[in-house]
């Protein structure tokens, strides 16, 4: 079965699997393959994850794909998700920033008879037992937001989390699992909070710790 692993940046790629050459990360927005697995680097944002992983696929196509990455948690998440350094699965994604802004509140696409919202979901999440076994049972499951901007004010974070009734926050999330849907292939996203997605305090996040949590959970594959 092909296998495509994939990050946003090099820092998480070299982070999680620091067996990777730094040669082979300067190639990894191409992709490149290591032990029989495929890896990429798509870059930060909906859009870059998508084409990237179009791309790729087109060129050398994959059966499944697993995203992984760091994540922010919202302040309304349960007690165990807001642990910094805790991996999560996301099992559904909605783009939360689609929309447009209303004096204080927000409108989404389907708030202004547009278009209806879209959870992206992952499916056949079985099929990646055998890189995985049992240790991925004990995570938390959450329902994630993708957003162009992240999170830096209190109030933002509290509209995000009770309007779309999500836990974590990314912004490659959706892409990957809008491609999943497209064509038709199994897409685990798992992913590390590094921070509380509230009132920007860079001195309080642990992104050092939310990949080493990734390192340690995923070194199994590599």
């Amino acid at each position: 079965m092909k296998t495509l692993i994939c990050t946003a940046t090099s820092l998480e790629l070299s982070g999680i699997f620091p067996s990777i050459s730094s040669s082979k990360i300067k190639t990894a927005g191409s992709g490149f393959e290591k032990e029989g697995i495929s890896f990429l680097v798509t870059g930060i944002g909906v859009l870059s994850a998508y084409a990237s992983l179009v791309q790729f696929h087109l060129n050398t196509p994959v059966d499944r794909i697993l995203q992984i990455g760091i994540a922010g948690a919202y302040t309304g998440a349960r007690d165990e998700v807001k642990v910094l350094g805790t991996p999560v699965i996301i099992e559904k994604e909605v783009v939360a920033d689609l929309g447009t802004e209303d004096s204080d509140s927000f409108l989404s696409l389907n708030d202004l008879d547009l278009g209806d919202l879209d959870y992206y979901e992952s499916r056949n999440l079985n099929i990646f037992d055998d890189l995985f076994g049992d240790s991925l049972k004990p995570l938390p499951v959450v329902t994630g937001a993708t957003v162009n901007t992240a999170t830096g004010k209190e109030a933002t974070g509290i509209l995000r989390a009770e309007k779309y009734g999500v836990e974590v926050e990314s912004m490659e999330g959706a892409g990957a699992l809008k491609f999943g849907k497209d064509f038709g292939i199994p897409v685990l996203q798992i992913r590390s909070i590094s921070n509380i997605a509230t009132t920007r305090d860079r001195e309080s996040w642990d992104i050092i710790g939310a990949i080493k949590s990734l390192r340690n959970l995923c070194g199994v594959v590599l």
